[in-house]
């Protein structure tokens, strides 16, 4: 199964490289803080509460894209700017954070009784908040991005991660209930911020021009309504949940969707995040952008694919650790979400070369045809329950592969094919481990911990056995840069 255009792949400059290093550092590190403060207070919180917040995380994450996501990714997809821009960006985030933020607060109360959740009202005011304290730290983050400074980003997101989860936990624990949860989304937002201030040297200039910035939003515009499309579908699945079958409903969906995403997403965000501006250095080569997009396909799908399989396998054993017993209706829901998950990187990938391209009318076509679609499959899905949306994401997951894949196949000869074919080994080796612990699962009588744990262990052994065996190319190119990667790591420490 020799691919010799394999050989050839880039193992990433140097500064890439650390970056790789940093970048991975900094998401696992917040994201799994995150998460373990998440399992802690799923323990002293209800499903109701999750269910609750689940709705408010709509309006953060709606609004955070609509207003700062196009003009901060036009800021890292541009190699230069200048200080005027670079403040206008600023100060157009934050003044529209403003507005939006007055508006979220004026509107509560419709939000509120639509859902028949009176503690909306007030949470929404935390929504506000950490929109306002997001927008404010938004051009540092770009710019750290775009110069690959993801050391510095490290210190802020793990101080940020660490002081909100003391402070939900502690709120927790004192009986706060779903204000624990606002708590740790607002005092995330504002010590993130603060840390940025402090560690990044950039400070915008007290003046703005709206023609300054006019530049942006051809690219910026674009990109704004594709990403705002992407949330509206994805976390409108949690209002669609939160109307139809109660908040109690949506916290079990929400908890399974957020372990799932958990092992994906932060593979996902390492290498987005990097190959971004990884990509907008090689725009006009189109040799360097494929090898580099083989090369970033094939390292999160040699992690992702087993994670995802493993993790669809063994639902129940990690709902019931992790959450505790109560939880255990998410299990099934997870299984299927699981599955939806196996093709994220791809997804993630596909997309990051559009944006290095600055194809951003091609974005906004492609979230355009992708949610229109995703819209259909959700209804139909909907019609069978929380399990049915759940079978709807899988759905989505391959219909959008099929869509995202078409620039990098049109333009670079790379389409969706090649990219399975290159990945082929992967699924296998996967499906072997998937074997392996079914037979294990079967003939274990321990109980969740244990099950867990042993069934892991074995499904990693025998599906890394099952890839260097078998002599697959992209298991030998994945180890090589892996190691190329600490090398270069630890020399660019010393240095």
């Amino acid at each position: 199964m020799a691919d010799p255009d394999l050989d050839v792949l880039p193992l990433g400059r140097p500064s890439a490289v650390a970056a790789s290093a940093w970048s991975a550092l900094e998401i696992v590190l917040r994201q799994g803080l995150q998460f373990a403060v998440t399992v802690v207070l799923a323990r002293l919180l209800s499903p109701e509460d999750f269910g609750t917040f689940a709705l408010l995380a709509f309006l953060t994450s709606f609004a955070i894209v609509f207003l700062q996501g196009g003009l901060t990714i036009a800021l890292i997809q541009r190699q230069n700017t200048t200080g005027d821009e670079e403040s206008a960006v600023f100060w157009w985030n934050f003044i529209a954070s403003l507005v939006v933020g007055a508006g979220f607060v004026a509107g509560a109360p419709l939000f509120a009784d639509f859902f028949d959740q009176p503690v909306l009202r007030l949470l929404v005011v935390v929504a506000a908040a950490h929109l306002v304290l997001s927008a404010a730290g938004a051009v540092q983050t770009a710019l750290l991005t775009r110069e690959m400074r993801f050391d510095l980003l490290t210190r802020a997101g793990i101080l940020s991660s660490v002081v909100s989860g003391v402070v939900a936990v502690t709120a927790a624990l004192m009986g706060a209930g779903i204000w624990a949860l606002a708590l740790q989304l607002a005092t995330q937002a504002a010590v993130n911020t603060a840390a940025l201030w402090l560690i990044a040297d950039w400070r915008p200039q007290f003046h703005f021009q709206f023609a300054t910035i006019r530049q942006f939003f051809g690219f910026g515009a674009a990109v704004s309504i594709g990403n705002v499309l992407d949330v509206f579908y994805t976390s409108g699945i949690n209002l669609l949940v939160g109307k139809l079958y109660g908040v109690r409903e949506l916290g079990f969906y929400n908890r399974a969707a957020t372990t799932q995403l958990l092992p994906s997403s932060m593979l996902s965000a390492v290498v987005g995040r990097v190959t971004l501006p990884l990509l907008s250095s090689k725009d006009g080569d189109a040799a360097a952008l494929r090898q580099s997009l083989r090369l970033a396909i094939g390292a999160t799908m040699l992690l992702n694919v087993p994670a995802m399989t493993g993790l669809a396998l063994l639902a129940d054993q990690v709902v019931e650790v992790l959450f505790g017993e109560r939880w255990l209706p998410a299990a099934p829901i997870l299984v299927i979400l699981a599955l939806s998950g196996v093709l994220l990187p791809l997804h993630v990938i596909n997309l990051q070369y559009v944006l290095a391209r600055a194809q951003s009318r091609t974005f906004m076509r492609i979230e355009l045809a992708k949610k229109s679609l995703g819209i259909a499959c959700v209804v139909a899905g909907s019609l069978f329950g929380v399990i049915g949306l759940a079978w709807s994401q899988v759905a989505v997951s391959i219909i959008a592969l099929l869509i995202n894949a078409v620039p990098a196949g049109r333009e670079l000869h790379y389409g969706v094919y090649r990219q399975l074919h290159d990945v082929a080994g992967i699924f296998f080796a996967s499906l072997i481990m998937a074997g392996c612990v079914v037979l294990l699962k079967s003939v274990l009588p321990t109980g969740a911990a244990a099950t867990l744990a042993i069934c892991s262990a074995a499904g990693a052994l025998v599906y890394l056995a099952a890839g260097w065996l078998a002599r697959f190319d992209i298991f030998r190119t994945s180890a090589a840069f892996l190691a190329t990667s600490l090398i270069d790591h630890r020399q660019a420490k010393r240095r």
